[in-house]
């Protein structure tokens, strides 16, 4: 494997689906052929310093009002670096800006890189012609591209880039091997969910991912299954949104908010849950899933998943086997499917079984970080 500087604006202690593909893969590669450039974060000193790998922090873009491009600050952060430690190659973890600077180190000094891709960063291009002309002479230039999903794939074939030169390599999960400590009974009693038949979304509080169509549905549900309640991991800007949206149909005592939730933690959530929803919409701005880790996540506790066949879920939810599909925009059948999954036990325990063996045989990190590895 080459020595390989993995460039990113999404990392952790940075919440996110990306922040966590990113930082699995670093972690199973080679310590000394794999090391991270990011952006300072809150208690990113801890979170670097208890990595095998190593983490250079720096200020992407210039403040100055009077710099533009802002990211030529990271162009020339990025080239030291590189000369200084001798990296071969860069792996670029978002196509703009990092794409961006990664093509002009290419072109300039002779310096290979590899994409990675994953939802927004393709298909918010078709809002700007002139990204989409320089994205496409990034993945032009690019040695390989790595995508999510088949639909992620599909887009970067809409933009040119031949077949050949995409690797699809989907998210994995571990959580389930990494926790032990069981919560449930605190969580019980802390949020009075004695009795109760949990639904549970895991993700931040934005609008793509379809909290309000959970909430729409609910009100269906509960005719059914009065004693239903909705659990709502993290935070975000939708947040607001939605408390609205449940103070105006009288949901209040059917919703919980739980905030942030450490890993250990997640884990008593997703045991605690009998099913797992999250019905994620495309926005105007072309924002989409590109897959969907807490998708796995919940399957390898065994829980039937519930989402919207939209972007990339199509690839993390086998329909009618490891969970249910539905067509986007439609509250109804999924207060139907949940209905369903509540009443017929048999049936939401079998998807969970077997939504729990596919995730065990397909999808370990490790496999993912093998595969890497042989384009790195």
């Amino acid at each position: 494997m080459l020595k390989t500087l993995l460039i990113t604006t999404d990392f952790p202690p940075r919440i996110g689906g990306v922040a966590e593909y990113l930082s699995q893969i670093s972690s199973r590669l080679p310590s000394s052929s794999i090391s991270v450039f990011a952006q300072p974060e809150k208690d990113s000193g801890k979170f670097d310093s208890e990595q095998h790998y190593r983490i250079y922090r720096e200020n992407f873009y210039f403040t100055s009002h009077f710099i533009w491009p802002k990211w030529l600050l990271l162009l020339f952060s990025a080239r030291k670096l590189i000369k200084k430690d001798g990296f071969q190659q860069i792996l670029v973890g978002q196509i703009l800006p990092v794409g961006t600077v990664a093509l002009l180190i290419n072109l300039f000094f002779g310096i290979p890189y590899v994409v990675s891709t994953h939802a927004m960063d393709i298909t918010i291009l078709s809002n700007s012609r002139k990204k989409t002309r320089l994205a496409k002479e990034i993945l032009k230039h690019s040695r390989q591209i790595v995508t999510v999903s088949h639909f992620t794939k599909k887009k970067l074939t809409e933009l040119g880039v031949e077949e050949e030169k995409i690797c699809i390599i989907s998210p994995g999960t571990d959580l389930l091997e990494r926790n032990t400590e069981d919560f449930q009974d605190r969580i019980i009693e802390e949020f009075g969910l004695n009795g109760k038949r949990i639904l549970l979304t895991v993700g931040r509080i934005v609008e793509r991912k379809g909290h309000i169509e959970v909430l729409k549905s609910l009100p269906f549900i509960i005719k059914k299954i009065p004693n239903t309640h909705y659990i709502i991991t993290s935070n975000g800007p939708y947040k607001k949104d939605l408390e609205i949206f449940i103070d105006k149909n009288h949901l209040r005592n059917y919703v919980t908010f739980v905030g942030e939730v450490s890993r250990d933690q997640l884990s008593s959530f997703y045991r605690l849950a009998e099913v797992f929803v999250m019905p994620t919409i495309m926005l105007a701005n072309s924002d989409v899933e590109g897959f969907g880790i807490v998708y796995l996540e919940a399957n390898a506790f065994g829980k039937p998943v519930v989402g919207y066949d939209t972007g990339g879920v199509g690839d993390a939810i086998v329909n009618r086997k490891t969970g249910i599909l539905i067509e986007p925009r439609n509250p109804s059948e999924i207060a139907k499917n949940i209905i369903r999954l509540f009443e017929d036990t048999n049936y939401a325990n079998k998807l969970g079984k077997q939504g729990r063996v596919r995730v065990e045989s397909e999808f370990t990190w490790e496999v993912r970080a093998e595969k890497f590895k042989d384009i790195l």
